[in-house]
């Protein structure tokens, strides 16, 4: 079997709960270099699905299927550097990640590497480049960076204050099924802050 059907045959088994083939599957599959098995048998190891929670093993793993093309592991390996779960704490390597992450075309890793932009996180603070990957990632779909965007034009954070604009990244993120977008936006109508659009 190959790589990919190895990692379809496991993804079936962990639906059905059935942990030990799961893993074996995922790991046999990981050995032919399916980074998705690599992935996966991480998100196992991360949540403790069938098997003993081991940041360790899930920083490993993460970071195989990183190196294999994985552009959500690179997000996950990111996130576990910033926070110093599974690693150690390092922001600056945590930022190097995201942002390799975000030129992969991962939608977390835009929006991440956009907060550590803003916020100087493991970088120098660069407010367009900032924006820049946050924009990027809420237009791609990402509920998240909807959010964050509209709380900027809002608060008039990080650029000038419109209620407007906030009102369109937050139509942007509802019609992208992201609740909290969809909750400030009827904090905008139920305060006249803008009209709803005809």
């Amino acid at each position: 079997m190959t790589g990919k059907e190895l990692n379809e045959l496991a993804t079936e088994y962990l639906t059905k709960k059935d942990y030990d083939k799961a893993r074996q599957y995922f790991e046999e599959a990981s050995e032919q270099g399916e980074y998705l098995a690599m992935y996966n048998l991480a998100c196992m190891y991360y949540f403790g699905d069938g098997v003993e929670k081991d940041d360790v093993k899930a920083y490993s793993w993460y970071e195989k299927a990183w190196r294999h093309g994985d552009s959500e592991a690179a997000n996950r390996v990111a996130v576990m550097r910033e926070m110093g779960i599974g690693t150690e704490q390092n922001q600056e390597e945590a930022f190097k990640a995201y942002l390799e992450s975000a030129r992969m075309g991962s939608l977390s890793g835009m929006a991440n590497a956009g907060r550590c932009y803003l916020e100087g996180i493991g970088t120098e603070a660069d407010i367009q480049a900032g924006l820049d990957w946050m924009t990027k990632a809420s237009e791609g779909g990402n509920g998240i960076a909807s959010l964050n965007m509209g709380e900027y034009c809002f608060e008039g954070k990080y650029m000038e204050q419109s209620y407007e604009m906030a009102r369109l990244f937050w139509e942007r993120g509802a019609a992208q099924k992201y609740d909290p977008c969809a909750e400030r936006l009827s904090y905008l109508y139920e305060n006249g802050l803008c009209a709803k659009e005809k």
